[in-house]
């Protein structure tokens, strides 16, 4: 299985929506100073499928939109070619975003969420990290709620690993199916020809990056996947 970083970290993230013209800029200046991920085989995009618990009355993300100083998430993801699937807690507090995940086989995962049966690990750290998912699991009856698969180009700084940008387009959202194989799909969150870029670093932005973003009048704004999806059924709900 490819692991592209660490288990548990902290950094900044930043989020933009650009357009289709504003990403081929982008990439052409990236490419100079950065290199694509692991997961992009023949310098293509990989899809990324997840699926997010929450408690029966949605309690994580209707406190996530609200933008509190602090908020969690609980999903599972799984990349294009990776058997293995991630189970992670991701956290923000102050705009800190913190990531506890740990890598289990689907049997090990279909265990924990149904049979609360808790994985063996020799780690502490990964111990620690089940023990939290175990309290999460039980303490707010987590359940799948939403399923999210977007389409990614993932890149990494050249000297520095930690620093790492990637564009999602195709976000893809339902609530019905939590199949990973099943691709059909209840939504679209984004417009044609637009992207998410985020950019995730643990230290100030590069100076070429800077005066990019300025040159092209690219901000900052606040896209949460799964938080829009849910915001969206809220407005069809009240038609």
């Amino acid at each position: 299985m490819i692991n592209m970083g660490k288990d548990s970290f902290k950094r900044i993230e930043m989020k933009y929506v650009v357009s289709e013209e504003e990403k081929v800029v982008l990439l052409d200046e990236m490419r100079k100073h950065m290199e694509l991920d692991a997961y992009c085989l023949n310098n293509q995009t990989y899809r990324v499928r997840n699926i997010y618990y929450d408690t029966p009355t949605n309690e994580m993300v209707s406190l996530s939109v609200a933008k509190p100083p602090f908020k969690q998430k609980v999903r599972a993801r799984k990349y294009d070619g990776q058997e293995d699937v991630y189970l992670e807690i991701k956290t923000k507090s102050d705009g800190v975003v913190g990531k506890r995940r740990l890598a289990l086989s689907q049997e090990e995962l279909d265990n924990f969420i149904q049979n609360k049966t808790k994985p063996i690990r020799s780690s502490y750290i990964d111990n620690q990290v089940l023990d939290e998912l175990s309290y999460l699991f039980s303490n707010y009856n987590l359940k799948p709620k939403t399923y999210i698969s977007y389409l990614r180009l993932g890149l990494f700084d050249k000297n520095d690993r930690e620093f790492r940008i990637t564009f999602d387009n195709q976000i893809h959202a339902r609530t019905t199916s939590f199949d990973w194989e099943d691709d059909s799909y209840e939504s679209d969150l984004l417009e044609e020809g637009q992207y998410i870029m985020e950019i995730k670093t643990v230290k100030n932005l590069p100076l070429w990056l800077v005066r990019l973003l300025s040159k092209l009048e690219v901000f900052p704004c606040s896209f949460s996947k799964v938080g829009a999806n849910y915001l969206n059924k809220l407005l069809e709900a009240q038609q």
